[in-house]
């Protein structure tokens, strides 16, 4: 789930990485726009918190978003979830 000031929106989230990923939806948004989200990771604990992020680029049915502001608590399980992940 994402929200900007006139917003709310749902997507897949793909490419997840510390510092941003890609979110398929069909929500229009402007490059260069703010955010924040919460994304549910399969490991079933609440939702993770992005207070702020940015949108850095858009293209049909998908843009991505950079991270500018987790809280540590967030960043730490984000950090855990991509672990095993990382080649």
């Amino acid at each position: 789930m994402f929200a900007g000031a006139p917003f709310i929106g749902e997507g897949l989230i793909h490419n997840l990485s510390e510092t941003g990923c890609l979110i398929e939806c069909e929500r229009r948004v402007l490059e260069g726009s703010y955010v924040t989200a919460r994304l549910l990771l399969p490991d079933h604990v609440r939702a993770l918190v992005i207070e702020l992020a940015a949108i850095r680029w858009v293209r049909e049915h998908c843009f991505g978003i950079e991270f500018l502001r987790v809280p540590a608590e967030d960043r730490s399980r984000l950090r855990r979830f991509l672990s095993p992940h990382r080649l």
